[in-house]
């Protein structure tokens, strides 16, 4: 049953304030006096069903929200931006952050209306408590990237998927443009499930960390009501997601691994056993060559490329497997120039910067699939296109080559 009309209007000033306009603002957005949402708040005038549908989008609520019974929440990325003291975001990303809000909660209508919400994965959800001291935080994320890692049966493999793997978990993931002191965010809702958004202008590499980063604020962080995630920031969590990041990128004993088999290094210079044979124990000792085991440009390279990451992530994850020196470690990164020499001259590919992640893919891909079983009509099809970035002749065409829309038929008249 539809809330009355004064339930309504409370509802649309609520969702205002919580998006930080004025009703002038409201006003010119959605192309109609400022008077008139001054009468709509008051429930002096009738909202009709175009005007409804501008509000919703714009305020980044669910029609359904407008206009359900069921209580009135706060919007999601409302709560992110309260929940983040002191960042200063610019009005086209809390813009952005309100689209994606809105679509993935478009896509959680999606799932519901298709009869996936049982088959879609649960995200996990790690207990852990608040760390108390960096040292803690180091630990808590290097256990929950081990943990996660057997739990979705990746042993020591590179995962350059990352992406592909957060999704797989049913956490939708995007991009968008950042300030330049945040590298990304998270936030969720049981009506949007978790989004992670990281900023699109990093080079891939960075992109995929900042991935990971963001999913172990989803695994361990959900008891908030979403994280901004700042470069070189010290808080605790953010100091454990990025341990999390490093060691979910780059396992241990993948690492180790490929030293020792690619580079033939990663191993003590000096390496004694004692062999137990009955009453007496054989001695064994092995000496390398002098410098034989330390790790050179070339070895950066090659491990940063096998893992996708990026030279100075990767040095930094050496240095905390006591696999380099403080000294050796500050020579290396001193060094980034030459590695990127060393790159062309092993004719090392670049990793592709052109790959991008939007939820386009993710609600229009559950659109289409909708439409062709006759669950949503093809205004809504297009109208969610658009709200994705998608042209409308694209999606159109789509429709029209894939089979899920018969194409017009001419009218015959009589002659």
């Amino acid at each position: 049953m539809p809330v009355s009309g004064e339930e309504l209007a409370n509802r649309l000033k609520v969702a205002r304030e919580n998006a930080g306009l004025t009703q002038q603002q409201v006003a010119e957005a959605i192309g109609i006096p400022r008077t008139a949402i001054v009468q709509i708040e008051a429930a002096k005038r009738v909202v009709n069903s175009l005007e409804l549908s501008r509000l919703a989008l714009l305020l980044g609520r669910g029609i359904g929200e407008l206009v359900g019974e069921s209580p009135f929440r706060e919007d999601p990325v409302g709560a992110l931006l309260r929940a983040a003291p002191g960042f200063s975001q610019p009005p086209q990303l809390e813009a952005d952050l309100r689209r994606f809000a809105n679509l993935a909660r478009e896509a959680t209508n999606l799932e519901e209306l298709l009869g996936l919400k049982t088959s879609r994965p649960a995200i996990v959800r790690y207990e852990l408590d608040p760390p108390s001291a960096r040292w803690e935080a180091v630990r808590q994320g290097k256990m929950l990237a081990i943990e996660e890692r057997k739990r979705l049966g990746l042993g020591d493999s590179p995962v350059w998927e990352i992406t592909e793997i957060v999704r797989g978990q049913g956490v939708r993931a995007t991009e968008a443009d950042m300030p330049a002191d945040i590298s990304g965010l998270f936030f969720h809702r049981p009506d949007t499930g978790a989004v992670i958004v990281v900023d699109r202008h990093d080079v891939l590499a960075r992109r995929l960390f900042s991935y990971a980063h963001e999913y172990c604020h989803c695994l361990a962080d959900r008891d908030r009501a979403g994280t901004v995630s700042r470069r070189g920031s010290d808080e605790l969590i953010e100091v454990r997601a990025n341990a999390f990041a490093a060691h979910f990128l780059m396992p241990e004993g993948g690492v180790r691994s490929f030293l020792r088999t690619v580079s033939g290094k990663g191993e003590p210079t000096r390496q004694n056993q004692e062999i137990f044979g009955g009453e007496n124990a054989v001695a064994v000792q092995q000496r390398a060559q002098p410098a034989s085991q330390d790790l050179q440009i070339h070895d950066i390279v090659r491990l940063a490329h096998h893992f996708g990451v990026s030279y100075d992530a990767a040095l930094f994850h050496l240095l905390n497997l006591n696999l380099l020196t403080r000294e050796r470690f500050d020579l290396l990164r001193a060094q980034s120039a030459t590695a990127k020499s060393v790159r062309r001259a092993l004719q090392i590919p670049e990793i592709d910067g052109d790959a991008h992640w939007t939820l386009a893919e993710q609600v229009l891909g559950l659109a289409l699939e909708a439409h062709r079983r006759s669950l949503i009509s093809r205004r809504k099809v297009v109208e969610l296109a658009a709200e994705a970035g998608v042209v409308r002749k694209v999606i159109e065409e789509a429709m029209m080559e894939e089979g899920t829309e018969e194409e017009p038929v001419e009218p015959v008249f009589p002659e």
